[in-house]
């Protein structure tokens, strides 16, 4: 049977933002950031329910972004940590992942009321934010550290940019799965371990070791194990699909090759996400909105499959 990872989407979620998880959340934010929050909460608390109906609006993303996982946590002081498990590269990963970290840093989700004063300023109410990306390629020279931080910090002195509470505003985090450059004794040398392979060293920490008996997928529910699946089933095609639209650009050698190549990928990749949604009981206006296929060209896969 083939192994899933802990970076499985659904294995991700469950392993942070489940309702017993915050313990094992916290030690993950302080082990590759160095910073300890009294408390941290997921945006959305991982259920299966909830994740199933989530997961069918976001079959097509998934399809076009291949595998990642956001993860939004916010403290007791309002502060923001963006967590994301990014597997393949994207163009202008560099940006994009500052991008989602200063859209955390000025959405409103602080939880710390301000006063009447306050609220007439704009930026009242933005809160530190700070972002962890694990990236399964070398972002950065294959020779350097695999957990790389990024702050803002004066170039001569070294003191880093604060808040009036005292506090680091932006501070962005690579955990590299690709690179072995990692010191063993450091925690997040532990959880690089485990991402990539799925197990654990007999001196790992206890919440690792939790983290791995709460994604193993032996213990999972039967609609775990059946999400699980189909997850693996659309990133396998969706990789596929980007192969093949890379294969087709460079065998043309210009950008509309590449347009044309993602366009052709994309309209495979609908088609047959279209073709398992029928398969695991979605209906026909289901798969329509999921896919932005015509139900006309939907009831035709039906009858197709049918035959």
């Amino acid at each position: 049977m083939q192994k899933i990872l802990p970076t499985n989407d659904l294995l991700f979620k469950k392993m942070l933002t489940s309702e017993d998880s915050q313990h094992i959340l916290k030690a993950f934010v302080k082990d590759l950031l160095g910073i300890e929050f009294k408390s941290l909460r997921p945006k959305e608390t991982y259920h299966i329910d909830s994740y199933k109906r989530s997961h069918l609006k976001e079959v097509k993303k998934m399809a076009i972004l291949r595998t990642e996982v956001d993860i939004l946590a916010i403290s007791e002081d309002g502060s923001h940590a963006t967590i994301e498990c990014q597997i393949q590269p994207h163009k202008y990963f560099h940006e994009r992942s500052l991008f989602y970290l200063c859209e955390a840093y000025r959405s409103p989700f602080g939880t710390i009321p301000t006063n009447e004063s306050e609220k007439k300023n704009n930026f009242s109410s933005l809160r530190p934010a700070y972002g962890i990306n694990i990236v399964d390629f070398h972002l950065f020279d294959s020779q350097e550290n695999a957990m790389q931080l990024f702050r803002l910090i004066n170039e001569k002195t070294y003191q880093p940019f604060l808040n009036k509470e005292g506090r680091e505003l932006l501070i962005l985090g690579f955990l590299s799965l690709k690179n072995e450059n990692l010191d063993g004794t450091n925690a997040a040398y532990h959880w690089q371990y485990f991402l990539k392979t799925g197990e654990v060293t007999n001196d790992t920490s206890e919440y690792i070791k939790e983290a791995k008996r709460k994604t193993d997928f032996l213990t999972l529910e039967s609609e775990e194990k059946e999400m699980i699946m189909n997850i693996e089933k659309a990133k396998a095609i969706s990789d596929a699909v980007y192969v093949t639209a890379m294969e087709e650009a460079e065998e043309k050698g210009m950008k509309i090759g590449m347009e044309k190549g993602m366009e052709r990928g994309m309209e495979k990749a609908s088609r047959k996400i279209a073709i398992n949604c029928l398969k695991n009981g979605l209906t026909i206006e289901q798969v329509s909105e999921i896919t932005d296929l015509a139900i006309e060209e939907v009831r035709k896969l039906t009858e197709e499959q049918e035959k």
